[in-house]
């Protein structure tokens, strides 16, 4: 196999291993603490490389989350289906987790 194909191929793996389902963005059972430090986490990992720490964003793009007046069920179809350029994560995170980012994003108004 030519050295192109072999790169090709490890390439086009690594993406599709990147758009699974994986433990790190889904929210087991659990206490209610353990559920709001899991979603912090995945805020700060799927989110904040966009949308900031704190909601307040970092890239043009963005939306200022501190400033938005969305409920949380327009929070929550955004999440899954995407907006512009925010990819849709309906494939990637389970409800249970979605409903939980919607609602510590919430936490920042």
């Amino acid at each position: 196999m030519s050295r192109t194909v072999q790169l090709f191929s490890l390439t086009a793996l690594l993406m599709l291993a990147s758009c699974m389902d994986s433990p790190e963005t889904q929210v087991e059972g659990g206490s209610d603490d353990m559920f709001k430090a899991e979603i912090s986490r995945i805020y700060g990992f799927k989110c904040a490389l966009c949308h900031g720490r704190n909601g307040t964003s970092i890239i043009k793009t963005a939306p200022n989350l501190k400033d938005t007046k969305m409920t949380i069920e327009e929070r929550i179809a955004i999440i899954k289906y995407g907006k512009t350029t925010m990819p849709p994560q309906k494939d990637v995170l389970d409800a249970k987790t979605i409903r939980g980012l919607a609602e510590y994003i919430d936490t920042f108004q």
